[in-house]
């Protein structure tokens, strides 16, 4: 539904005239206030003044560092050292305080002790407005800097600063030749941008990157992120023509909405983003709130909300770091399925690197076109292989390399090059590499070379690396990386469902009467289910017996019914194959003497003809909001954990993508010559089940469990159906 907002002001935008504005979604809002957010962090990140609060001349302090480091790299802004107890650090003025100065200054980075940072800051903001602090000793460190970094964000509230941190390594902008940081060195300019939530990961990076000569446009870290986020950094970069990739490293996510809507924006703008995220297990996670006093949140829900947005999940450092080097080394994009062409010296390692291509869904071994066979069979020796994957024999030397490598260069068909050496003895290896880099100097092509072993291939490897050439140790994870580059899709919707207000007040109902009672009963989930148009198996209430109206059909299932009573099964809660009435009054009796708690109640539903029992699932999660899950149900939940997260809200054509590349695809694609099962009648129930939560707040958890699902005439039907709702 339209409506109309009144924006009186905003917290940490400026100038903003009153007035209304009229939107039809979330989206629209947040675009709004991030453009304006980011052109405050233009005085942040492209200051013309820095002041360095804290100076130090004593070398191995990092005062002393920072305050090198702004100088040293070709910074042409105005910087600034305060110390009240120094007159000149490294041959520059030094102020006793900020205001001293007499100016405003765009940007001041404070590295004091954190028990005076909050003052520090309160002096200074007369003259500055946005602040670094690479102090640590906040929320990190205890119930002290907790409190510490609440009275620190206060005042950030109340004056309409820009903090930085605290906890942080500070930033670096390669083109402006800005190290804010305390890190040592300057990156190279590039095309990725990296925000990561460890400082200490950030220079890791840096340094391993420098290598490759893998180059940055935009350096962060955000640690204990109290006011800038990941979502605010992305916005900052995501509209900057120098960055293509934003590579973040995180710990945790406090606004999930927010930071969802900032990748899917900058998946639009172009920008493709990856995510590695620490915090997968409950140790690493406890081990997070000590590092940056963060909530890691349910990882699982976390990689799905990721995969919701078009933003790759990446699940280790190396993976980091290879797909880092891709996205540098590349220098056409690349679109599914990408045709690979290899080159090696060596059956073994060629024969892994197309199982690992044969593998993939995205990445093909390419058809060679018949010139190229022939001009292969032509110039090679006659026990070469003159198709793909091209053998030129242990025995190669430098020539062969270069025609089997020019010739998939000239091939249309092949799209990426792999070479891969290994040093045995006739091998040049030194000469190959020469060949390799002249190689990708002529092409657009990308040439993935792995030149496999140790001392002998070292040097050439660092030849390689410096000519520009993208060199792997390992080929085919190289592979895998690529293919989950090109895998990337375009963002789902964030945009809420229409609410049903007719619906909506006939839950409320619901609620009310659930409430009063503890909680919801059969009947009243079923009556929920009929509101969204999903299918329960029909029940009759025995509690206090039968009524000759009543049409009990045999076999039947007697069931305890009660709120409070979960996993009945496991508890003896259901009674199966009745046969008569005399075994169904028998079979009640005795659950009400087991269940003997007050307001239980007994029902019973018909004998179902076996079908594949699936769980469909819901949870309000503190971070993203509604999660679905869709999995394996029956005795097989707890057994295989075989299921899919969803993020909401969510689209029909979400979920149909999702159920036909997700763990439950093999019961849609006629595995072993079964007949499928009806695809679309489960995602309508998974997209009711994410309607329902979005419009009931008071919903904590949905558990249809089992639903029966048929590839045959049988219609689907959910049997066990429980909602657990705020009483």
């Amino acid at each position: 539904m339209s409506s109309f907002l009144f924006v009186n002001t905003i917290h940490s935008c400026t100038n903003i005239v009153a007035g209304f504005f009229f939107f039809k979604s979330d989206f629209f809002w947040y675009t709004i206030y991030m453009k304006q957010k980011k052109q405050k962090y233009s005085r942040l990140f492209h200051p013309r003044s820095i002041a360095v609060i804290g100076a130090s001349g004593t070398k191995g302090k990092v005062g002393h560092t920072i305050a090198r480091n702004v100088q040293s790299y070709g910074f042409d802004g105005d910087v600034y050292f305060i110390n009240p107890h120094r007159t000149r650090i490294m041959g520059k003025k030094v102020w006793p305080s900020i205001d001293a100065i007499g100016v405003d200054v765009d940007c001041a980075i404070v590295v004091v002790p954190a028990p005076v940072v909050e003052q520090t800051i309160r002096d200074a903001r007369h003259c500055c407005k946005n602040f670094v602090v690479i102090s640590a000793g906040f929320g990190e460190s205890g119930i002290d800097g907790h409190n510490r970094e609440e009275r620190l964000h206060a005042l950030a509230k109340k004056y309409r600063l820009t903090i930085l941190g605290p906890n942080c390594l500070g930033f670096l902008i390669p083109s402006l030749g800005l190290n804010a940081s305390f890190a040592d060195g300057m990156p190279e300019k590039g095309r990725i941008a990296l925000i990561s939530q460890s400082g200490a990961l950030a220079v890791a990076t840096m340094d391993r990157c420098q290598r490759d000569h893998i180059g940055f446009s935009f350096v962060a870290s955000i640690g204990n992120k109290m006011q800038l986020d990941a979502a605010d950094m992305i916005a900052h970069v995501m509209d900057d023509a120098a960055t293509e990739y934003i590579f973040l490293y995180l710990e945790g996510v406090r606004t999930g909405k927010k930071f969802l809507q900032s990748i899917a924006k900058a998946h639009r703008a172009g920008k493709k983003v990856f995510v590695l995220k620490a915090g997968r297990t409950q140790n690493a996670q406890k081990a997070i709130a000590l590092h940056t006093g963060s909530l890691a949140g349910d990882d699982e829900v976390f990689c799905a909300a990721l995969q919701k947005v078009g933003a790759v999940f990446i699940e280790t450092i190396d993976d980091f770091f290879t797909m880092m080097l891709l996205c540098a080394k590349m220098r056409t994009p690349l679109t599914s399925p990408v045709r690979i062409g290899v080159v090696t010296n060596a059956g073994g390692p060629g024969v892994l690197v197309t199982d690992t291509i044969a593998q993939s869904s995205v990445l093909r071994m390419a058809k060679l076109l018949r010139k190229t066979t022939k001009t292969l069979q032509k110039d090679l020796p006659a026990f070469a292989s003159a198709h793909n994957p091209i053998d030129i024999l242990g025995d190669a030397h430098a020539d062969r390399y270069a025609c089997a490598i020019d010739a998939l260069i000239a091939d249309s068909s092949v799209d990426v090059i792999v070479v891969i050496l290994t040093p045995q003895g006739q091998t040049p290896v030194a000469a190959v590499a020469r060949v390799v880099a002249k190689a990708q100097q002529k092409t657009k092509k990308c040439i993935i070379a792995s030149f496999i072993g140790g001392e002998r291939v070292h040097k050439a490897i660092t030849f390689l690396q410096n000519a520009g050439v993208l060199h792997v140790d390992a080929p085919q994870e190289a592979l895998r990386t690529l293919a989950t580059l090109v895998s990337q899709h375009k963002p789902f919707s964030l945009t809420a469902p229409k609410t049903d207000n007719t619906r909506r007040r006939a839950m409320t109902r619901i609620f009310q009467n659930a409430k009063q009672n503890g909680g919801l009963y059969f009947a009243d989930t079923a009556a929920v289910a009929k509101l969204y148009h999903i299918p329960v198996a029909p029940f009759v209430d025995i509690t206090d017996g039968f009524d000759a109206k009543q049409r009990i059909p045999y076999p039947c299932i007697a069931k305890v019914d009660n709120p409070a009573i979960m996993h009945k099964t496991d508890r003896g809660g259901i009674v199966p194959a009745i046969k008569n009435l005399a075994e169904l009054d028998a079979a009640r009796k005795a659950l009400l003497r087991t269940f003997a708690q007050k307001n239980t109640r007994i029902i019973v539903q018909p004998y179902l003809p076996k079908g594949m029992e699936l769980i469909i699932g819901m949870k309000r999660d503190p971070i993203f909001g509604v999660i679905v899950v869709a999995g394996l149900g029956g005795i097989y939940t707890e057994a295989f954990h075989v299921a899919d997260r969803y993020v909401a809200p969510l689209t029909l054509s979400e979920i149909t993508k999702r159920l036909t590349t997700g763990v439950l695809a093999f019961l849609f694609d006629g595995t072993r010559g079964e007949v499928p099962y009806r695809k679309d009648v489960i995602a309508r129930i998974i997209h009711s089940i994410a309607v329902i939560g979005m419009e009931n707040p008071e919903i904590v958890a949905i558990d249809m469990n089992p639903l029966l699902i048929y590839n045959n005439d049988t219609a689907d039907v959910a049997v066990d159906y429980k909602i657990i709702i705020n009483t």
